[in-house]
């Protein structure tokens, strides 16, 4: 517990607050640690701490068993108190601004009784841990080559174009990626599906965009590009819970598509997620046609 507590504060200090504890005793804990383990844990700068690449290492294994006794005792307590059930889901970030609440709230109109946990990561982080059986669903992005999973598509969509309100691209009906030339860009990450097809099309193009900064997450694209930053080529989810009030939406040539699935753990499937993936299916579709 004291070495969690550390690496979640980052301080010794701070581990005592919360284990109700004083920072020499923490100190000493993190020390017998060290000597049982014969590992170098933290670096000490004054009262300051720094933790070490095996640390951190470590600290990954540490949260992985956390997440597991949480997950038992969880379970514990559903049969217990045979409550409705319990839905583990994954998701892509971009989903987390209407799509997936507004599925859960459909949902759980139904089913008042079903518990959600819910994690947001990229896709190929999301595969990994629902074949690992931590999900009971997840919703990414599947590679066409990855025919190993067992998946439900959800309606297809295509790519838009933000753009900064009175932007002088916005009095276009439409944004080209020849328009892109010189523009400052808003970049999704470098893990990202729909990046590599956007950077394809300015490849293909002859297109070198203007300077740009780069967000993980394409839910975040929206308030870069409303405060005048530049111009994004993203999904349509990523703005459906955003303010609009800066933002001039535009569709996007060449058609750039943006697919994604319901993924399924192997084995038996959970007869909650299937009914829940369902019903993501056509609240992802109504979601693409409120932006056409």
């Amino acid at each position: 517990m004291g070495f969690r507590a550390v690496m979640i504060t980052g301080s010794m200090t701070g581990a005592g607050r919360i284990l109700h504890l004083s920072q020499p005793a923490v100190t000493r804990l993190i020390k017998d640690l060290e000597q049982e383990l014969q590992l170098a844990l933290f670096t000490r700068s004054g009262s300051a701490v720094k933790p070490t690449p095996q640390a951190l290492d470590l600290f990954r294994e540490v949260e992985r068993y956390f997440d597991g006794v949480e997950r038992i005792v969880e379970t514990a307590r559903h049969l217990r108190d045979r409550r409705g059930g319990r839905l583990r889901v994954a998701a892509m970030p971009t989903l987390s601004s209407r799509s997936l609440p507004e599925a859960i709230r459909r949902f759980k109109a139904i089913e008042p009784q079903v518990d959600f946990f819910i994690h947001s990561d990229t896709s190929h982080h999301i595969i990994d841990a629902v074949l690992r059986n931590e999900f009971d669903v997840g919703f990414g992005r599947v590679p066409p080559e990855r025919t190993d999973i067992e998946h439900l598509p959800m309606p297809t969509s295509s790519a838009i174009c933000l753009l900064p309100r009175h932007h002088h691209l916005a009095k276009k009906q439409s944004i080209s990626v020849s328009d892109l030339q010189g523009e400052p860009l808003i970049a999704l990450g470098t893990s990202s599906l729909l990046r590599l097809q956007i950077e394809s099309a300015l490849e293909a193009g002859g297109i070198r965009s203007g300077a740009t900064i780069q967000t993980l997450y394409s839910n975040t694209v929206p308030s870069y590009v409303a405060a005048g930053l530049g111009i994004a080529v993203t999904d349509i989810f990523s703005v459906l819970g955003a303010d609009r009030t800066n933002i001039e939406i535009r569709p996007f040539t060449p058609q750039l598509t943006f697919d994604f699935s319901a993924i399924y753990p192997p084995g038996e499937r959970s007869p909650l997620a299937i009914a829940f993936a369902r019903l993501m299916r056509a609240v992802v579709q109504s979601d693409i046609n409120e932006i056409g």
